[in-house]
């Protein structure tokens, strides 16, 4: 089969013949239809994840079984699936409180093993998710993290009727952080660095839409009468903004870091005591997100147009790559069958 696969940090990938995966006991074949790219294959590439080389990149999938191994119960060839990437052991503490994206031994698909920017992928069964008939397979890669992640965070940041969110970085996460915000009854601050990320904003449902200056801090505590951002989504890979993005937080506000970067910020002991202000990781999502989010865009509340105006084929993924920093696209989703562009 084809795939891509990064061979050396910092360099392109490469669309090599590579031998199709077998699947093992539990496991299924999948022949991949859409996956898409984000910032994490990008962090992945630098050398950000430590990954031992090669490896195929890809987490965001959904596809077709093709086989199924042995002791494999519930899914047959021909099933439209979406896939979950995050493989866990499934008897831990946190596996039983439905904390599998924490497990301690976990691995991730596209990370610590081969992933689905590839002709196929093979996954353990129970990492599937049954696909309705009336949703594409590219809606589906997108939902399974795009809209996925920042669901979790929003949960992590407990959000409510009422609330003020700030969404630092109007991406691919940053602008589904938006409209799910809305849904949940919040007013949503969006802060983007250029006119076309902030007008994605203000149609994804933004009250109000700022650039990224020195003065953050000081512009959302103008529109929140003062207090702050009840929770801050940082979307954007940046010490900077981790800084600036805890600055804009009221008192007993949460911010809640999505975006992944290796370089340290700093803050005072007393900035988080005498406001009572927290910071939580959010880790991608559980699969019971995943079902969570296909539901809600199967009720017609959620858009996903914005996520998939550009698909390519599996030989343009360094297209995709590049693509990452384009302000004017905010995903790109690789179809490994497509025949044309």
């Amino acid at each position: 089969m084809k795939a891509a696969v990064l061979t050396n940090y910092g360099q392109p990938f490469e669309i090599l013949d590579v031998p199709a995966p077998v699947p093992g006991e539990g496991e299924v074949l999948v022949k991949v239809e859409a996956c898409g790219v984000c910032g994490s294959d990008h962090f992945l590439q630098q050398g950000g994840f430590a990954s031992t080389l090669p490896i195929i990149p890809g987490h965001e999938a959904s596809g077709v079984v093709e086989c199924c191994g042995p002791g494999v119960e519930g899914f047959r060839a021909g099933d439209r699936v979406a896939i979950y990437y995050i493989q866990s052991c499934g008897h831990c503490k946190f596996c039983l409180r439905g904390q599998t994206n924490i497990c301690p031994g976990l691995k991730r698909m596209g990370v610590d093993i081969n992933g689905a920017i590839a002709e196929y992928v093979a996954v353990p069964a129970r990492n599937l998710i049954p696909l309705p008939e009336r949703l594409s397979f590219s809606e589906a890669a997108v939902l399974t993290d795009a809209v996925a992640t920042p669901y979790h965070a929003l949960r992590m940041a407990g959000v409510g009727e009422g609330d003020t969110v700030a969404v630092i970085g109007v991406g691919g996460i940053g602008s589904n952080a938006i409209q799910l915000a809305k849904l949940l009854g919040a007013s949503v601050i969006a802060v983007a660095r250029s006119p076309s990320k902030q007008r994605l904003a203000a149609e994804m449902g933004a009250d109000e839409t700022i650039g990224p200056d020195e003065h953050l801090a000081e512009r959302i505590r103008s529109i929140t009468g003062g207090l702050g951002a009840d929770a801050v989504l940082q979307c954007a890979p940046s010490p900077d903004m981790d800084e600036a993005g805890f600055a804009c937080l009221a008192p007993g506000g949460r911010m809640v870091t999505i975006a992944a970067n290796q370089e340290p910020f700093r803050l005072r002991s007393v900035d988080f005591i005498w406001g009572e202000k927290t910071i939580v990781g959010s880790r991608g999502f559980t699969k019971q997100d995943i079902e969570d989010c296909i539901r809600l865009y199967q009720t017609g509340r959620i858009k996903l147009s914005h996520l998939l105006e550009h698909q390519l084929p599996l030989g343009k993924i360094n297209q995709a790559m590049d693509n990452l920093s384009d302000p004017n696209i905010v995903r790109t989703v690789i179809c490994p069958h497509m025949t044309k562009d």
